[in-house]
């Protein structure tokens, strides 16, 4: 037999030798790929592909901290915006702490903000913007403000947030503090308007309680310093040393004198108690009271057609009011930036003015038949745009005082203890001289 017949040619098997090695081949390298974590879904073990159109994207997920200080009611909003924002951004994990007491809330705040463990968002008092922003605790909040955002601010809310060259906190609301005259009253001492300086006032005064004893000639809640404020600032010519918490000076102490004497004429409702306070004025035995803006909206429509507001003089409009903060801390910044911005977005503003009557940081919900109000909603009254769109004059904003704070806690600690069982003035006054 031919020994070259039985033999096997190694041309014959080439090809499936061939075609062995590559399929190994292929597989060894689909292998290698699906080894390399660091490559799936990337092209180049480096740039994510593109998503087919529809195909949903998963961000890297982060995690940031918010602390406010809010009462019960306004917390359970938030905290239902705040599940809102999360379901719209699954990637964002928000973690809300509430601490109600507002002097606590500070002290915490202001500690953790000392050993770099602040929240990264922080719900400030408007007063207490600048005093942090000094203390190196916050970061700016020019990033959050730009455009059509920047551009619907009212600046009377803004110039108390802006500190060497930079805005500190974005707006949230504001709840102003204002006097209101009961007109028919005024009528019946001769007036047309509210009194405008301190003498008028004690004229006014005198004669309504000559025409009637019975006659309340204010309404001064005990331990409200903010009302305190705002009343003498609205007989003052120059409110510098009142907002910056100066001792006071000689005429203040003899107007604070006066209202002592005439405790017996001076209502002591508290200023948040709309129901008491509407009674006295539709009864016309009430004069002036300095209260919320938030008490005003409760009364009935008929007492607020009675009461006169002198509209070309609020002192400190922007004083009790809230802005979002950022600490200097945070390394989630941009998603500290979107979580302010969806929540004072102007639908949740409306929102917040039609739940709690807090008036909205931007000027587009003061127009009439806004393209974000609905039947069911409320409109702000177009003349606050214009008191709160007016820059603040330099003295009715604080110096930058890192201690203005601790200040006015003493000084509305003091009054809060000189207050409550009558007015005393003269301990109160002395009082102050042992502040910071």
């Amino acid at each position: 037999m031919d020994e070259r017949k039985n033999a096997v040619s190694p041309r014959k098997y080439a090809p499936l030798i061939i075609g062995a090695l590559l399929l190994a081949a292929l597989l060894l390298i689909q292998f290698s790929r699906n080894a390399n974590t660091a490559s799936i879904g990337k092209t180049d073990g480096q740039s994510a592909d593109q998503p087919a159109s529809g195909e949903l994207v998963i961000e890297q997920r982060s995690e940031i901290h918010v602390n406010v200080s809010l009462p019960p009611d306004q917390y359970r909003e938030l905290s239902e915006l705040n599940q809102n924002f999360m379901l719209k951004f699954p990637y964002i994990q928000v973690t809300l702490n509430n601490e109600p007491a507002v002097d606590k809330a500070y002290e915490s705040w202001k500690l953790d903000s000392q050993r770099g463990e602040a929240a990264d968002i922080m719900l400030l008092d408007n007063s207490w913007v600048r005093p942090f922003a000094v203390r190196g605790y916050l970061q700016s909040a020019d990033n959050a403000m730009s455009g059509d955002t920047l551009t619907d601010q009212l600046a009377g809310l803004l110039d108390p947030l802006k500190w060497n060259g930079y805005l500190w906190g974005v707006p949230k609301d504001v709840n102003p503090y204002l006097v209101v005259w009961n007109g028919a009253l005024l009528s019946q001492a001769g007036l047309k308007a509210p009194p405008g300086d301190w003498p008028s006032y004690q004229e006014a005064a005198a004669k309504l309680i000559e025409i009637n004893a019975e006659t309340r000639i204010l309404n001064w809640s005990a331990g409200d310093l903010r009302q305190q404020l705002v009343w003498l600032a609205n007989f003052q010519t120059d409110p510098a040393g009142l907002i910056n918490l100066f001792k006071f000076n000689e005429a203040q102490i003899n107007q604070l004198k006066w209202i002592q004497s005439m405790g017996s004429h001076v209502s002591r409702i508290n200023a948040e108690s709309s129901a008491e306070l509407n009674e006295a004025f539709l009864a016309n035995k009430l004069l002036a009271a300095v209260l919320p803006w938030e008490t005003f909206e409760k009364f009935s429509k008929g007492v607020q057609d009675m009461l006169m507001i002198d509209r070309n003089h609020i002192p400190f409009p922007w004083l009790n009011g809230h802005s979002y903060v950022m600490s200097s801390s945070t390394l989630a910044e941009e998603e500290a930036i979107l979580w302010i911005q969806e929540m004072t977005g102007i639908q949740n503003q409306q929102k917040n003015y039609d739940r709690f009557a807090k008036l909205p940081a931007s000027a587009s919900l003061y127009a009439l038949n806004g393209s974000i109000q609905t039947e069911q909603s409320h409109t702000p009254p177009a003349w606050w745009e214009t008191v709160l769109n007016t820059n603040q004059p330099a003295d009715h904003i604080p110096f930058p005082d890192p201690l203005w704070p601790e200040k006015w806690q003493f000084r509305e600690s003091a009054w809060r203890n000189f207050s409550q069982d009558g007015f005393q003035i003269d301990a109160f006054v002395q009082a102050l001289l042992q502040s910071p």
